[in-house]
């Protein structure tokens, strides 16, 4: 048979087929995948707040900080690999750090400096939205949670382990919180599908305006607005999950380094 070109034979089973696999089943393993760039956050979040505490011991310190250090997040300068196959590399830190102007890992000095500069390199290789996901919460005050934890374990004088969870759950925790929210009603004042209907009695279980949302997916531009709420919803539900990087062994291995 003569190679011919390709036909679609019932456009209207393609509607359906075209919905099917590229919201639901997208959709379903975008769920885990979601919860999990925002957990694999969190945990480097706390892992950073750690060595915050080894930068303000006097002791581990190479060059000093201000009493109130200036501590601030900006466009990442680190990052180990490009991604490939259409997808983007996606940092796990919302930003780079620095204090009073300088690099966090300068103020330290052997296997703790090297790892607190890889801990800004690490991303994960995932499709744009999840990039414009991850822009829209640092716009919104993301970048601002995660510069306030790390200045509350620099300023702090308790127990650094202690100083370390408090950062982590009463500024990060609700900042980051906040701003995935504050992003979400952003991109709600975009167009998005409409809201699902449900059929009552006779129709229960049926979504009675699924021709209107098959439609309205079919403008990539609201296809991607939806993608990128559902990514914000999922980063709101790791806010769930304590890290284990929180965890007390955890936090002492990491204060534990050897300090040259």
């Amino acid at each position: 048979m003569a190679k011919s070109k390709r036909t679609v034979p019932d456009r209207a089973e393609a509607k359906l087929e075209r919905f099917r696999h590229k919201m639901v089943q997208r959709l379903s393993s975008d769920q885990q995948r979601a919860k999990n760039h925002g957990l694999a956050r969190n945990g480097r979040v706390a892992e950073a707040l750690c060595y915050m505490a080894l930068i303000r011991d006097p002791a581990r310190r190479k060059r000093p900080i201000l009493p109130v250090p200036n501590v601030s997040c900006t466009a990442a300068v680190r990052q180990f690999f490009r991604a490939d196959d259409g997808e983007q590399a996606a940092h796990l830190l919302p930003g780079q750090i620095s204090i009073d102007g300088a690099f966090p890992w300068l103020f330290l000095a052997g296997p703790a400096a090297r790892q607190l500069e890889n801990l800004f390199g690490y991303v994960e290789p995932l499709r744009a939205d999840y990039n414009k996901a991850d822009s829209a919460a640092e716009a919104n005050g993301l970048t601002e949670a995660f510069s306030g934890a790390c200045r509350r374990v620099l300023t702090g004088t308790g127990e650094p382990a202690a100083d370390i969870a408090a950062a982590y759950e009463q500024v990060w925790h609700p900042g980051a919180l906040a701003a995935f929210a504050a992003a979400e009603a952003q991109k709600r004042s975009k167009p998005t599908p409409p809201p699902i209907e449900r059929g009552v009695g006779m129709e229960y279980g049926m979504i009675l305006n699924f021709e209107e949302r098959m439609a309205a997916f079919e403008d990539e531009s609201i296809w991607a607005t939806y993608e990128q709420l559902s990514i914000l919803g999922y980063y709101k539900v790791a806010m769930d999950d304590v890290p284990r990087q929180l965890q007390p062994r955890a936090i002492r291995e990491i204060l534990a380094l050897p300090p040259a």
